[in-house]
C-alpha cells in the first residue's frame, strides 16, 4: 500500500512529483483521513490551523494509527526533488 502524503495547497510541483513516484497524495486542507506525511511550506512552522495534527507522535491524532506519529516536511527553500528525496529516504521508498 502506498504511503499517503497530505500536501499543502500551492505546492503543486511537489504533489505532482510525489504522484509520479507512486505516493497517494491528498490536499492537506481538505483531508481528514489518516496520513503518513504532511508536506507544508512556511518559515514559521505554524500549523495551528490544523488542530488535529499530532505534535507528540502518539499516533492517535489526524487519523494516524502509527506509534511513530506523522512525518512533517517543511518544503520552504527546498526543491520538489529535495522534498521527495527526504520522504523516499525516510521511508526507504523506491517509488517507480
Amino acid at each position: 500500500m502506498p504511503l499517503k502524503v497530505a500536501v499543502q495547497n500551492g505546492l503543486t510541483e511537489i504533489a505532482s512529483g510525489l504522484l509520479r513516484h507512486g505516493y497517494d497524495v491528498v490536499a492537506m486542507e481538505e483531508n481528514s483521513d489518516p496520513v503518513d506525511v504532511i508536506v507544508y511550506s512556511g518559515v514559521s512552522n505554524d500549523l495551528t490551523g490544523f488542530e488535529t495534527i499530532d505534535y507528540y507522535g502518539d499516533g492517535m491524532t489526524m487519523g494516524v494509527n502509527n506509534p511513530s506519529g506523522v512525518m512533517l516536511v517543511n518544503a520552504h527553500s527546498n526543491s520538489p526533488e529535495q522534498v521527495i528525496a527526504t520522504i523516499n529516504n525516510s521511508f526507504g521508498w523506491l517509488g517507480d
